[in-house]
């Protein structure tokens, strides 16, 4: 699912650690000139893998995605709804397109590529990978690894680029994917960045962002009950109780579209860093306990939205870190 994303984040490292790449900063025209035009020749790498290209996307990849052929051709099509780097939006469409970015910097297949260059080294050599119908691997799911194997891909995180001794990816450069974007502290490269002191707020500023972004009214009236500052577990009941068990579906719909969410945050204290995926697979790293966790669960072995296994990030931190 879309822990594959991660495994692309340390691959953009690994171009980085090669030289093949000076930069994330290079813009992405110079791939695709059908670019070098309007606004579309100002988004860059960096804003594909931190999700702050402004590039249009429909958070369920049923409507758009998964009917087109190609999902490269059609990230390449999609118009614009945000200034590039001007605001950040989860963008599963522009993400695909890093396929044909990395073909075209390294000359090989996304999946080869990643084979040879990051699994080779780790001993990772059964895996499969999803493609469209023109031969293009996803990118924002689409990885089939075993466990075993998964669990190297948090090591080699952990460890900064280093595995059973090799130094497989600079260390400067693992630093680089799990920057927090300042956009969106929780998200780096790929990566989704936990803080051990994380608050959520919804107050007057978001309300009054949402009636700017003309979000519907009734969604304001419930994010108006829902007014205040929370820790992640109460914010999760708060909106469960107010929304009911399709919550998250209902926020995505008023808002993803538009760049907004819910609740605004606020960090602080340790970071732990997180591949996450749906269904509810899981690469949890935590430098400061050196626990890596993984969980991995399929399609059909996925009955109940118990089995997103939702607190297994907090339940891993706690064998170290009792909750009060």
């Amino acid at each position: 699912m879309s822990c594959t994303k991660s495994i692309v984040g340390l691959a953009v490292a690994c171009m980085l650690t090669d030289g093949l790449i000076d930069s994330l900063d290079i813009p992405v025209s110079v791939f695709y000139p059908e670019w070098k035009q309007g606004n579309k020749q100002f988004i860059t790498i960096r804003h594909l893998v931190n999700m702050t290209s402004g590039i249009q996307n429909v958070p369920n990849t049923a409507v758009e995605i998964y009917p087109s052929k190609d999902f490269v051709q059609l990230a390449l099509s999609a118009e614009l709804v945000a200034k590039p780097g001007s605001a950040w939006s989860y963008n599963n469409k522009s993400l695909n397109l890093m396929a044909g970015v990395i073909k075209k910097i390294t000359g090989k297949r996304m999946d080869h590529y990643i084979g040879d260059r990051l699994f080779r080294p780790l001993g990772i050599t059964d895996f499969t990978w999803s493609l469209d119908s023109v031969g293009n691997p996803h990118v924002m799911s689409g990885c089939q690894i075993k466990a075993g194997d998964f669990v190297k891909l948090g090591l080699l995180t952990l460890y900064n680029g280093k595995y059973q001794g090799q130094q497989i990816i600079a260390t400067e450069r693992v630093a680089e994917m799990l920057t927090p974007c300042p956009l969106m502290p929780g998200y780096a490269m790929l990566w989704w960045i936990d803080y051990s002191r994380t608050t959520l707020i919804i107050d007057d500023e978001q309300i009054s962002s949402f009636r700017s972004a003309g979000v519907d009214s009734t969604f304001i009236e419930n994010a108006v009950r829902m007014k205040g500052r929370y820790k992640p577990a109460g914010y999760q009941t708060k909106i469960s109780e107010t929304l009911g068990a399709q919550a998250q579906a209902i926020i995505n719909d008023a808002l993803a579209a538009k760049g907004l969410r819910l609740a605004r945050r606020e960090y602080a204290g340790d970071r732990t860093y997180q591949a996450n995926g749906y269904l509810g697979n899981y690469i949890i790293v935590d430098p400061h306990t050196k626990i890596v966790a993984i969980r991995m669960i399929s399609y059909d072995s996925y009955e109940n939205d118990s089995d997103a296994f939702g607190d297994f990030k907090d339940m891993v931190l706690n064998l170290t870190n009792p909750a009060e």
